[in-house]
């Protein structure tokens, strides 16, 4: 009788021991602080991207003389560095915890961004 309690104590520890050791290794069992974290680092990740896109296309429109005027051009970059100072802050908010304040910063960088990839495919006339 006392070999078999022993069994099932040992048995009890191995499983309690291997329960512990999934439960901290899980990636899942996280708070949803740190899923809103990666979350926003998407998020980020977009606007970097975005910001991105807007300075290619920009370029191509400048380096290619289609755009509407050099008043146009000189406010479209004026836009896309704003957007790169933006894209600085929502890293930081980001970093610092603060999402709420990254994700306006990052509706601002995709409203810019969107406005000067449109006007950089507008043609002279």
């Amino acid at each position: 009788m006392k070999q078999k309690e022993f069994i099932n104590k040992s048995n009890l520890a191995i499983f309690i021991l291997l329960w512990a050791t999934l439960f901290l290794m899980n990636p899942v069992s996280g708070s949803g602080e740190e899923f809103e974290k990666e979350n926003s680092f998407g998020k980020t990740k977009k606007a970097r991207l975005a910001v991105e896109e807007a300075w290619d296309v920009y370029h191509d429109g400048a380096l290619g003389g289609t755009l509407q005027s050099p008043k146009v051009q000189t406010k479209l970059e004026m836009d896309l560095h704003k957007s790169r100072g933006l894209l600085a802050e929502a890293y930081d908010a980001a970093d610092g915890g603060d999402l709420t304040k990254a994700n306006e910063i990052i509706q601002k960088i995709m409203k810019i961004t969107h406005g000067v990839i449109a006007e950089s495919k507008v043609r002279k006339k």
